[in-house]
């Protein structure tokens, strides 16, 4: 469980508490996702930021539950959103990658699709999922 205290925090801040949280110093963090310690300390300070792949070894070296993952790659898109990039790193990919991805998209976005529209879609996709299963 995230602590409560994240809500507030900036990306960097919240990489540096999950780092903290697991005792690992910042060299070896460092080193684990193949950054400079200076360099990681520049994301943690909020004046550089991290690749998708270096987060992903990130998430990996610290054995991130799912819901810290989501914070991190959410907080990264939450800073990158001043730079015209507003969509978490951790699926960008399988969007530009999908081209049923980006037109349900331009649907959801043509028809102002809502959040009960969303969760529809969401518990209608599980429900086919599980019933494969």
């Amino acid at each position: 469980m995230v602590m409560e205290s994240s809500t507030n925090m900036r990306f960097g801040q919240y990489i540096e508490m999950l780092r903290r949280k697991r005792g690992r110093s910042m060299r070896e963090t460092a080193f684990a996702i193949e950054v400079s310690s200076q360099f990681l300390s520049e994301v943690e300070k909020g004046r550089r930021t991290l690749t998708a792949e270096r987060m992903g070894k990130l998430e990996a070296f610290l054995n991130l539950s799912d819901e810290e993952s989501r914070n991190m790659y959410d907080k990264a898109a939450e800073t990158r959103k001043y730079k015209d990039v507003a969509v978490p790193q951790d699926f960008s990919d399988y969007i530009v990658e999908r081209d049923y991805a980006m037109a349900a998209l331009r649907v959801a976005k043509k028809f102002n699709a809502n959040e009960g529209d969303w969760q529809r879609f969401v518990d209608d996709l599980v429900k086919r999922r599980e019933a494969v299963t």
